[in-house]
């Protein structure tokens, strides 16, 4: 049986890892008018680079910017404040949370996108 943990860090890995391998087989060079061998390493990086920091951004900002409380519990409590202490009143946290969130996934998956950009910067200069 996989385990939530093994589950979360094995997907991150497998969709960056594929993700970047890719990369340099369907991007459409021509529509853009590059050489697809003069040009490959460098829009490889690229877009391994870009891809990684924006997955990082955008699980950074859901997290942050999440709170687990709509307008409808909102409207139910009677106000933002309540909802709000009403939501951490009903939080328990089991410790393996962030295995069921997608923002840490994206998070998990730009960092290892960025470790995968570093090691084709090495590889490929």
């Amino acid at each position: 049986m996989m385990t939530p943990a093994l589950r979360f860090w094995g997907s991150a890995a497998l969709v960056s890892i594929a993700y970047a391998a890719v990369v340099p087989v369907l991007f459409p060079y021509g529509l853009i008018g590059l050489d697809r061998g003069a040009d490959r390493d460098r829009v490889w990086l690229l877009v391994v680079f870009c891809t990684g920091v924006m997955f990082l951004l955008f699980g950074l900002s859901a997290l942050v910017g999440f709170r687990g409380v709509g307008l409808r519990e909102v409207i139910e409590a009677g106000g933002a404040r309540q909802a709000l202490e009403r939501h951490r009143a009903g939080k328990t946290d089991d410790g393996g949370s962030y295995t069921r969130n997608f923002a840490w996934w994206c998070v998990a998956t730009g960092a290892l996108l960025l470790v995968i950009y570093f090691a084709l910067f090495a590889a490929l200069r």
